[in-house]
């Protein structure tokens, strides 16, 4: 054990220093603290994203970011921002439809699968040794029981579906390209900076307004994991040198009901925001209770989440207090 804990203490303060890294979706959730991360270990960092990118989760950063314009879609592009950049790992993750209202099956086709195709022969054309991929709980489909990495993919939707197909095909081509390659697929994930349609945010946004926060019954089941824990994950998995092909489920390991969730952010809110259960419908092919096995990741790469939910969801809490303006002006 002591070892495991040296080796992630290295990973996850000293290996960046001096690498080249390059993050498709910096401007996303995950991505974004990815790149905080990076920046904090003194990566040479560079960020490829589309030119009509809203930056503002790496606002704080981009005097120490290479920004590059360029569309996952448009191989050609994408190929000479990658050739340039030269990097030694890449984050993917760059995705359509983690916002459930991205519902175009034509662009999370082009952007998922394609997309995903298109930066991974980028990476093998460039040299690009390691390469880490993000995958989503949704393409597993709806599941009774733990889900391990050897379960099928039943999506249930056209993100999911995409996902699943990206993550198959990314496997396949980094093996006939020589890369290293690991997914991550997390289960649910809360935090700092999260789109303003997700599950937390809703929540935390409303109480602190003191509204009436409409919800379904909230007795859907989640694994709802701290935002930092699971970009510990993503790093650890970057650096170790033993993964050649590996897929990942990272999480908790264990599922709350969505009330226990709401009962603790309303808690750390201490506000006079009224809930209302049941007066939403629940959204169609919603997951009950995705549970994933995370013994693998546990035993492989040493990896436990480290913050609690309790402490995840006072941090997250007190950075809405602080940020709360730029979700005012996005209209939330």
């Amino acid at each position: 054990m002591g070892y495991v804990y040296y080796l992630e203490e290295f990973y996850l303060t000293r290996y960046f220093d001096g690498k080249r890294v390059l993050i498709t979706g910096a401007n996303g959730f995950l991505g974004s603290h990815i790149a905080g991360r990076m920046i904090s270990q003194n990566a040479d960092l560079s960020v490829i994203v589309r030119e009509s990118s809203d930056l503002w989760r790496i606002e704080e950063h981009l005097k120490n970011i290479r920004i590059f314009n360029a569309d996952i879609r448009d191989f050609t592009c994408l190929y000479e921002c990658v050739k340039k950049i030269k990097p030694d790992v890449i984050f993917h993750m760059a995705a359509y439809g983690v916002d459930s209202r991205q519902k175009d099956a034509f662009n999370a086709i082009n952007s998922n699968l394609l997309g995903t195709v298109n930066i991974l022969i980028s990476a093998g054309k460039a040299g690009c040794p390691r390469f880490i991929n993000t995958g989503t709980s949704m393409q597993y489909g709806n599941k009774e029981g733990k889900v391990d990495e050897d379960s099928s993919y039943t999506p249930s939707n056209i993100y999911g579906s995409t996902k699943a197909a990206a993550t198959i095909v990314a496997h396949q081509l980094a093996a006939d390209l020589g890369i290293d390659i690991a997914t991550i697929i997390p289960f649910g994930v809360f935090g700092e900076k999260e789109g303003s349609h997700k599950f937390f945010p809703q929540v935390i946004l409303s109480a602190l307004s003191n509204g009436e926060i409409n919800l379904t019954s909230c007795e859907q089941y989640r694994d709802y994991c701290y935002v930092e824990n699971i970009i510990d994950g993503f790093l650890i998995a970057a650096q170790a040198q033993q993964i050649k092909s590996e897929i990942f489920n990272i999480g908790n390991g264990f599922t709350q009901p969505l009330k226990y969730y709401v009962d603790l952010i309303i808690k750390e809110v201490n506000g006079a925001a009224k809930i209302n259960y049941g007066v939403l419908e629940q959204r169609k092919n919603d997951l009950w209770n995705p549970l994933p096995n995370v013994e693998k990741i546990n035993s492989i790469l040493g990896w436990k989440p480290k913050i609690s939910i309790e402490d995840g969801i006072k941090s997250t809490v007190s950075w809405y207090k602080e940020n709360y303006r730029y979700y005012e002006k996005r209209g939330r």
